[in-house]
């Protein structure tokens, strides 16, 4: 016998009638197969094997189980003829490929290889659970399957009705899957929703439900907007190689006319890049009220990648260059109100960070359309004062960092017991024009620019049209040095307190050059800021000796745990110098809350040093229920007990008494948490600044909320006291259909109580088909963002098809 047979016979006296039999038995049909392919495996399960001589037939019968080549047949019966060499299954058949694909079938004839046959009242399920059904079908050299008479859904049936249409199928005179080719075509086809015919298909085509890449069509994305009118965007994806693809993309829009849309991705062995391109010359150019779209030719080009120079390093980089700054947003082009365009080096061990980046930013916004000068006025206006206009060049408010490095270093071997490590800092970065902002985030008048028209006077920019505003970027160049040591080491007491002392020795130097002739020789204030032009240099340096101490007292019970933990945190150094003579850059936000209590030095960047000695001290709990509730808090102050107060007016710590912060988390069950910050002020407890926020899923509800309360400091430009509410929810009406929605509104700032945006809309999703239809209405203006009404509708096939509709209510 050539290959390995197995029989498993229930049947015992069938058994001992063959060995009676002096005549040799037969070869099974078994062997015959694997006769041609020496190398392959069977095995046969059945409760009996019945051989008809005459006809050179083999039958096995009841429970039959057939394992062959990865491949598994069960069925009743399965008659194997010799003469033919085929394999006839019937009777409720179930047949798994090697690929996961699971045939049902009446009645199923096979070549003795399993590779071609003729199927009858079959149905395949995919391992993706989609479904083909027909009433007869051929397989052919083991890839191409045809069914005639055809049905394909991706949709599961009816559990109480099995014959009832499905919520869409495909019918057509014959569909074809090719396996090989990974792709499924259909001749004279029709699509049916509901059971109801609703488009007829002579020929159509898509890729099988394995792929996840296949060259082909791509959702078209359909919208409207009165400037570019209705628009029909048509991806092509053409899958080149397992690691580069290209996509192109024609959108054609009513009103401007077609947008060419490239894009390429490439996948290396270390690592990955894409490129991005996108152009059209427009028809109508002043269909658009902004000055920036009013152009014929625009276009916007992209490019990111990120490789592995070895398993330490890696380098990478991301740009952009676009025509101007509404264009992405005019042609629904994903985008945030500022890119920003980097060139990278990391390195990273277990000790070791490295990081250099080169950055340049492009803030997509747009001037005051509410001045009455045309362009061309506007633009010569800017020539005129030798600076870019603030409402049509942000960009030059922003700086060009070149670059900025970081690196920290964890020394490999204790010193004195503890850890030391090394930090330092290099930045370098310039900036061409002064960025100022007001209290209510609007515009300055700037370069003797009022809102509403032009000045060509130069000394009309003076302290009454800029009292309000505070300046966020300094006009010129900075470059910096810092390198910091550090060194801590905790110590843990018999009785369980921990006691950390730590140290720190800091210096930096500066360069800097103020060129803009505006701020003033002698500096010019702007809410208390002075600002020296010209160039200087600066050195400066800082010691910090201190020691923290905790306690954390644990108390178990049957319900579960809590542990209270006091802490104090003494840290002392001399007074900060030159704060007030460095242009501050990166340590603008100072936000004092429970998060950086604790902080030795509670500014967020470099350019600014807290100096003096200041005594932190606080409680925190934790609590955990072996039901699993959970709550955790906090609750200290701050204090300053000796030498120059560095924090600014506002801050909460410009005092000897810092504002109280405390916070507390409670987590009723897993799917919830609550959460609460909240800064009071010291003598009065009133609230000085406060989030809420709400997030989780209980039943069918599931959402976040949030709420923001900042008391107005006019110290700190904040002019006016704001509150703000802003949620996002979803109910599940049932398993399949939910509605959801949100809303930001604000209760309270320089425009009283107004809405800022809403949503609702309403879904269904289920194993084969989900669509949406969702409201949205802004009410503010943000940038590029204007208020808008607007529609969006989605639609979703599984394994068929996507695509989205958005339209805009007021035609914007």
């Amino acid at each position: 016998m050539a290959g390995s047979v197995l029989a498993c016979l229930a049947c015992a006296p069938a058994l001992a009638q063959w060995e009676e039999d002096p005549a040799p038995a037969p070869a099974t049909p078994f062997d015959l197969v694997t006769q041609s392919d020496p190398e392959a495996r069977m095995l046969l399960e059945a409760e009996e094997l019945v051989y008809d001589l005459d006809n050179d037939r083999v039958s096995a019968v009841g429970a039959v189980e057939i394992y062959y080549r990865e491949y598994a047949i069960e069925a009743p019966e399965v008659i194997y003829d010799q003469r033919t060499q085929r394999v006839v299954a019937r009777g409720g058949v179930k047949v798994t490929e090697p690929d996961g694909n699971v045939l049902y079938a009446d009645h199923i004839e096979l070549t003795d290889d399993f590779r071609q046959g003729f199927l009858q009242e079959l149905t395949l399920v995919t391992p993706e659970r989609a479904r083909f059904a027909a009433a007869n079908a051929e397989r052919i050299d083991d890839n191409i399957t045809i069914f005639n008479r055809g049905v394909y859904t991706a949709c599961e049936p009816c559990r109480e009705q099995p014959d009832k249409a499905p919520v869409w199928q495909l019918k057509a005179a014959r569909i074809i899957h090719d396996q090989d080719e990974k792709v499924v075509r259909y001749e004279d086809a029709s699509f049916e929703f509901l059971g109801v015919p609703v488009a007829y298909l002579p020929f159509f085509s898509h890729p099988d439900p394995t792929v996840t890449r296949k060259s082909g069509f791509l959702r078209p994305d359909i919208r409207y907007a009165s400037d570019v009118g209705f628009s029909v965007g048509i991806p092509y994806f053409f899958n080149l190689a397992p690691n580069y693809d290209l996509t192109v993309t024609g959108a054609a829009f009513s009103n401007q006319g077609l947008l060419a849309d490239v894009e390429w991705r490439h996948r290396l062995v270390n690592g990955s890049y894409s490129i991005r391109a996108a152009g059209i010359n427009q028809m109508n150019p002043d269909d658009f009220e902004s000055v920036q779209s009013n152009r014929d030719w625009r276009g916007a080009l992209q490019a990111q990648g990120a490789f592995n120079i070895n398993e330490f390093w890696q380098w990478g980089f991301q740009g952009h260059l676009i025509s101007d700054s509404k264009f992405l947003d005019d042609y629904y082009f994903d985008s945030d109100t500022q890119l920003r365009d980097t060139l990278f080096l990391t390195g990273m061990s277990a000790r070791n960070y490295f990081d250099a980046r080169i950055i340049n930013y492009q803030v997509l916004r747009e001037y005051d359309e509410s001045t009455s000068v045309t362009p061309a006025e506007f633009y010569a206006a800017s020539d005129t004062y030798g600076h870019s206009n603030y409402f049509d060049h942000p960009n030059n408010e922003l700086p060009v960092v070149h670059p900025v490095v970081d690196y920290n270093y964890i020394l490999d071997r204790p010193v004195l017991g503890g850890r030391v490590s090394f930090d330092a800092n290099f930045l370098s970065l310039s900036r061409a024009d002064a960025d100022f902002v007001a209290a209510d985030g609007s515009g300055c008048p700037l370069y003797g620019l009022e809102t509403g028209n032009f000045s060509t006077d130069p000394n009309a920019l003076t302290a009454e049209n800029l009292e309000d505003c505070t300046l966020l970027g300094v006009p010129g160049d900075m470059t910096r040095l810092v390198a910091q040591a550090s060194w801590e080491r905790s110590l843990v007491t018999p009785a369980g307190q921990i006691i950390t002392p730590f140290a720190s020795l800091r210096g930096d130097a500066y360069a800097i050059d103020v060129e803009d002739p505006y701020l003033g020789t002698a500096g010019f204030p702007v809410v208390g800021q002075f600002i020296n032009t010209g160039e200087d240099q600066l050195v400066r340096g800082m010691a910090t000796l201190g020691l923290e101490g905790r306690w954390p007292i644990l108390v178990t019970a049957g319900w579960g745990y809590q542990v209270f933990e006091p802490v104090a945190q003494l840290v002392a150094r001399p007074d900060a110098e030159d704060n007030s003579l460095i242009p501050n850059e990166d340590a603008i936000s100072l936000v004092f809350d429970d998060t950086n209590l604790f902080s030795r030095d509670k500014f967020s960047g470099y350019d600014r040093l807290e100096g003096g000695t200041r005594l932190n001290a606080g409680v925190r709990y934790k609590m955990q229920a072996n039901a699993g509730f959970s709550a955790s808090a906090l609750f200290g102050q701050s204090y300053h007990l000796a030498g120059e107060n560095p924090f600014p007016l506002g801050s909460g710590l410009e005092t000897d008494r810092s504002d109280y912060v405390a916070a507390a988390y409670v987590s009723p069950i897993d799917s919830l948490e609550i959460g609460s910050r909240v800064r009071l002020d010291e003598d009065d407890f009133q609230v000085m600044r406060q989030d809420f926020q709400v997030r989780g899923t209980v039943g069918p509800v599931s959402g976040i909320g949030i709420y923001t309360s900042i008391s107005a400091d006019p110290t700190r430009n904040v002019l006016y006291d704001r509150r703000e509410v802003q949620g996002l929810g979803s109910l599940q009406l049932n398993d399949e259909w939910k509605v959801f929605g949100g809303a930001r509104y604000e209760l309270e700032g320089p425009n009283d109580s107004q809405w800022i945006a809403q949503s609702i809309g309403i879904g269904y999703e289920d194993e084969c088909i989900a669509f949406a239809i969702q409201y949205e209405q802004t009410f503010v203006r943000d940038g590029n963002i204007e208020p808008d009404e607007r529609i969006t509708f989605s639609l979703s096939l599984r394994t068929l098809t996507e695509t989205r509709l958005s339209a805009s209510l007021d035609g914007s």
